[in-house]
């Protein structure tokens, strides 16, 4: 049966309609990094809670977790970039180039969904960098079957998915879910800066909304920030 998994990708992250935010960094991170030179940024790990719909099979959802995942990474990276230099400070760290880290993980046969568990201090020895970042997705899901992915933009979505012409496009107003979202700096096993925060959102949004207020997020407060 013909499915369009990247279409999922797209639909099935949400726009904010509330927040709460904190973040943390540990009280000796200037000391303990002194000497970082390079950080590299992990495939994000992604877990969906709630209902899911019946019509995926575990190799779909697989296929949708390794898109999502590897969709949240590039959107942090171009953001912690984005928001490295002002007037004020610069970021005396570089990030590890996305393509050098996905090589290497190929090369050791490690898949995106593998780095989730893999140990922090191996990683970042294989990597041959200073520090991982990792970024932890929870989605929970309020809705059933195909409106809990978020689909509800249009007929043809529904028969691309070869799930039947027939199916009326789902639409329910006012649902939303709840995104907790987390970012961590993780050296030799330890954790020196956390970023988390609990989001409540509604279903008719681009996906590139959340993830971009999510890891816009992330960049803004991110550290190895140094006064000019």
């Amino acid at each position: 049966m013909k499915r369009a998994l990247p279409l999922f990708f797209f639909f099935s992250v949400l726009i904010v309609i509330s927040c709460s935010h904190k973040y943390y960094t540990v009280s000796y991170f200037d000391q303990q990094t002194a000497n970082h030179k390079i950080v590299a940024v992990l495939p994000a790990e992604m877990i969906f809670t709630g209902k899911q719909p019946e019509k995926l099979t575990p190799e779909d959802i697989a296929k949708i977790e390794e898109q999502e995942s590897k969709g949240f990474q590039q959107a942090l990276y171009n953001s912690i970039l984005r928001y490295a230099n002002s007037r004020k400070y610069f970021t005396r760290i570089n990030l590890q180039d996305l393509g050098t880290t996905q090589r290497i993980l190929e090369e050791h046969k490690i898949a995106a969904k593998e780095t989730w568990k893999k140990d922090d201090k191996e990683l970042a020895a294989l990597l041959g960098v200073d520090a991982v970042v990792r970024m932890r997705i929870q989605k929970q899901r309020y809705m059933s079957d195909l409106a809990s992915y978020g689909i509800s933009v249009g007929r043809q979505i529904i028969y691309n998915t070869g799930i039947g012409s027939k199916i009326p496009v789902p639409y329910v107003p006012n649902k939303t879910n709840d995104i907790y979202a987390s970012c961590n700096i993780i050296s030799n096993n330890q954790t020196l800066w956390n970023d988390s925060y609990k989001r409540a959102s509604d279903w008719n949004s681009p996906a590139n909304e959340i993830i971009e207020s999510i890891t816009n997020n992330f960049g803004q407060h991110f550290p190895y920030k140094q006064k000019r």
